[in-house]
């Protein structure tokens, strides 16, 4: 795409250094053109200059203004590629951001406990963990676990159960918050 916006371009160019007066032959004259658009030896009085081409022109003139609006409209959305002044050179970026380690140690061992026990604590085929988060007492883990198999599986039955853990990573309790079907997501959205 880039070299067609690029032939366009030089295309563009070419044909606004180029005379705008037709030919007696009814061609574009060849001549390079003046800051008039015409060349040296045709101006706009000239009987041969075309107004189908001036026609031609601001449709030209036309589409190269969609053409922008539209790479504008798509900066807006984000969805063009970053001019240079956009990009993030990783060599500025702080690298002093203060970071809880333990914290993020102590959701992982957490998540590692609930993956390793929720099945057998449940009694239930694992499926996922949905939810961790921090508690005054530790921690609460939301899982879900596959209570009925069904084919085609988004018919399957799968339960979602909260699990209770001290500090230390340690089940205290479980109960069940509800049960959907896998295919069935309009209550989470």
């Amino acid at each position: 795409m880039a070299e067609a916006d690029t032939q366009q371009s030089a295309e563009a160019e070419q044909a606004q250094d180029q005379c705008r007066a037709l030919t007696e032959d009814g061609e574009r004259c060849s001549r390079p053109a003046q800051e008039d658009g015409f060349c040296y030896q045709h101006d706009e009085s000239d009987p041969t200059v075309s107004d189908s081409q001036a026609v031609e022109d601001e449709q030209d003139e036309a589409a190269q203004d969609d053409e922008r609006e539209s790479q504008a409209q798509s900066r807006e959305l984000g969805t063009a590629d970053m001019t240079g002044e956009e990009k993030t050179d990783p060599d500025e970026v702080d690298a002093d951001v203060d970071t809880d380690h333990d914290e993020i140690a102590g959701v992982l061992a957490v998540r590692r406990t609930v993956q390793s026990t929720a099945g057998e604590l449940i009694g239930r085929e694992f499926d996922a963990v949905s939810e961790i988060s921090p508690t005054d007492d530790g921690w609460r883990a939301v899982v879900e676990v596959v209570e009925r198999r069904a084919v085609p599986d988004t018919q399957d039955i799968v339960g979602r159960y909260e699990i209770e853990l001290d500090e230390s990573a340690t089940v205290h309790g479980y109960r069940r918050l509800d049960r959907y079907r896998r295919g069935d997501t309009t209550s989470f959205e």
